[in-house]
């Protein structure tokens, strides 16, 4: 397996336990992928739909993980996130699209950091 496909791997994980520890969140699928897309974490905050990227940087600069999350990868993740509230009957349920950025072993938590045709950090 190459080691970059793990450090994403292990950083999806981190992130997903500190989300629970921290936010209090439940995992409802891990890794969700469609024909239009994949979703590292699909998390339950509240009541609310969290599609969450996670992107795990070894030697980066921070924030440069969440410069990334560009345009036509928010394209893709809302559209495997629709896909997923429709096979899921969740048409109607709350939902926002977040990004954590693993970066030297820190985390930065960026909830609602796009909305599907939107502007990137507001």
């Amino acid at each position: 397996m190459k080691q970059t496909y793990q450090t994403g791997l292990d950083g999806e994980s981190a992130a997903e336990k500190w989300l629970c520890e921290n936010y209090g969140m439940t995992c409802l699928e891990r890794r969700y992928k469609s024909k239009v897309g994949e979703i590292d974490l699909i998390m339950s905050d509240r009541g609310t739909i969290a599609f969450i990227e996670v992107k795990t940087r070894m030697n980066a600069e921070p924030g440069n993980g969440l410069l990334a999350v560009n345009r036509s990868k928010q394209l893709r993740i809302s559209n495997a996130a629709r896909l997923y509230l429709m096979k899921s009957g969740r048409l109607n349920a709350a939902c926002r699209f977040d990004v954590v950025e693993i970066c030297r072993g820190e985390i930065l938590y960026v909830p609602n950091a796009f909305q599907p045709g939107g502007m990137f950090f507001g």
